[in-house]
């Protein structure tokens, strides 16, 4: 769904859980109601047993799958993502001035980028 001002101002007096989401990089936002991760597998065609093998096992599923959507994922109490698109951007920050969403944001950015590098590092030392 798109979000508005409009729909954020009745959303205030209607669902006091509009907050728990996912805003993909287009500023789309995304109900969710299994929980986040769940949210996140259904963006993908797989099955959820197809992409529980995709994701290694050394790895966070949920950090794994936001790096793979690119989706924000949103709570009342805080956020957490990758960079976000200036679309999510727009969408987090109309959200926040409504008060569905505080101002806390966690971004994965380096801690994907540690872990992509990690994982190249430990293929090289196999290979040699």
């Amino acid at each position: 769904m798109k979000v508005t001002e409009e729909l954020l101002e009745e959303m205030k007096y209607k669902d006091e859980n509009f907050s728990d989401g996912l805003i993909l990089p287009d500023g789309d936002y995304h109900r969710i109601t299994k929980g986040h991760l769940h949210g996140l597998m259904a963006l993908f065609p797989e099955t959820e047993d197809e992409i529980w093998k995709m994701i290694p096992e050394d790895d966070s599923p949920l950090f794994w799958l936001i790096e793979k959507t690119g989706c924000v994922l949103t709570d009342y109490n805080n956020s957490i993502g990758m960079k976000m698109t200036p679309a999510q951007k727009q969408v987090f920050d109309a959200m926040r001035r409504h008060g569905f969403l505080t101002d806390d944001y966690y971004d994965l950015t380096k801690q994907r980028e540690k872990v992509k590098k990690e994982r190249e590092e430990k293929e090289q030392a196999q290979k040699s």
